[in-house]
């Protein structure tokens, strides 16, 4: 087995780092006026994501559309729902 030279490492892989880092280009432009309107109405996938947890089932109809609709008004951008139970005891309604 050969012996290899640490030069010989520390070389090859500066050279790969410089011939393979970032390119030096023009910073990107932009547009201040899409910039702000980006700002005030940014896409669906730059919007927040929340935690929508219901405990062991005590939820109604109308609260899940309450909540929908806050949510929507808000700016939420979607959420994650799962309905746990950790000992929550079901409540019972009568509508």
């Amino acid at each position: 087995m050969k012996h290899t030279n640490h030069f010989t490492i520390y070389f090859s892989l500066a050279f790969l780092m410089i011939s393979c880092g970032p390119k030096t280009e023009e910073a990107p432009t932009f547009d201040a006026v899409q910039l702000e309107e980006g700002f005030k109405n940014p896409p669906n996938e730059a919007k927040p994501r929340v935690w929508w947890h219901w405990m062991n089932g005590n939820v109604t109809k109308d609260g899940i559309q309450k909540d929908l609709d806050w949510m929507e008004r808000t700016g939420i951008g979607g959420f994650q729902n799962f309905d746990a139970n950790l000992f929550t005891p079901w409540i019972s309604r009568v509508n």
